[in-house]
């Protein structure tokens, strides 16, 4: 899992009507009954506070070659809502392929084969991807499948792999896999500044609780950029790959869909002017907006979900005790 997965945890009106629901026309694809379907959208608010607009979004997104939903991992209400926006923005019959950051991108092949053979099952298509259920809290994720499974959209795997991270961590950039060397090499980065990596050492502290000694958080944070990097290899691969017009949506933590220090700056090196869009879901707080916590083109809040403090039990990943 990505090592900002805990501050996407601590991040820090009523419910919006069925009216809302029918501006999706998820009517028309399988999906839930209207009952679930206002719960989806209850207490949801936009950064103005104001009830989001589902059709201004879905316009936004259908103008995009790449897609960005981010996400907290374990609020299950945006699984749900991503799920619903997916499953409308996928009824225009846009071909399209679904990257999922929950995928190692050695499983890619295997996910995309068995979404092709088994389309309706979505259980044999995340075990043929490996998704490691209990990291991912199963079946907290399966909405967002089942809604790109419905949709006829590809699937491919793209996050790096926890063997490949840990590489990166203990011996830097020359451990590398080779077509990702090159993106987060700061050497061969002109556009990655200081700026950049002062922010990216930070969230990585504050993801790790503050508990990671110093002389780790680089390690870490180049670990960080491995995945970004290997997530935005994967969707331009696969909208390369794709029927001409195609989109890719990626479905990842909202540390890697920030425009500054995430999957967009390195989409920005390997296709020069490519539409992207970038849509953060956040927590409110008290059922006013929270904290935008970093650059994105959108961002969505609902209400926290209830979970204890993350850092009470948090202890530092094996390689930062070393």
């Amino acid at each position: 899992m990505a090592g900002l997965s805990v501050s996407c945890r601590r991040l820090c009106l009523a419910s919006v009507a069925l009216s809302v629901w029918a501006l999706l026309g998820c009517s028309a694809l399988p999906g839930p009954p209207p009952e679930a379907a206002d719960a989806v959208f209850a207490g949801v608010v936009d950064a103005s506070g104001a009830r989001p607009d589902p059709a201004a979004l879905l316009q936004r997104l259908r103008g995009a070659r790449y897609v960005l939903l981010g996400e907290i991992h374990d609020n299950a209400q945006q699984h749900e809502l991503r799920a619903a926006l997916l499953r409308r923005l996928l009824s225009d019959g846009v071909p399209s392929v679904v990257v999922f950051e929950q995928i190692d991108r050695e499983h890619s092949a295997a996910l995309g084969a068995a979404a092709i053979a088994t389309p309706n099952d979505v259980e044999a298509v995340i075990a043929a991807g490996a998704l490691d259920r209990a990291g991912w809290r199963w079946p907290l994720h399966r909405p967002v499948f089942a809604a790109a499974l419905d949709g006829g959209a590809a699937l491919a795997g793209g996050n790096l792999s926890r063997a490949d991270a840990s590489r990166l961590v203990r011996g830097g950039t020359s451990q590398a896999p080779a077509d990702l060397r090159e993106l987060i090499d700061p050497d061969q980065d002109a556009s990655w500044t200081r700026e950049h990596q002062a922010e990216l050492l930070h969230q990585v502290d504050i993801g790790h609780c503050g508990a990671l000694p110093a002389s780790m958080l680089a390690p870490m944070a180049l670990a960080q950029r491995g995945r970004d990097a290997a997530l935005a290899m994967a969707m331009v691969q696969a909208a390369r790959q794709a029927a001409p017009g195609a989109r890719v949506v990626l479905i990842a933590g909202n540390g890697h869909v920030r425009r500054d220090i995430g999957v967009p700056h390195d989409l920005a090196r390997l296709e020069a002017g490519a539409r992207e869009v970038s849509v953060a879901f956040l927590e409110s707080d008290g059922g006013r907006p929270g904290t935008v916590d970093g650059p994105y083109d959108t961002a969505w809040f609902t209400p926290s979900a209830e979970r204890t403090d993350p850092c009470a039990d948090f202890k530092p990943p094996a390689a930062a005790a070393r």
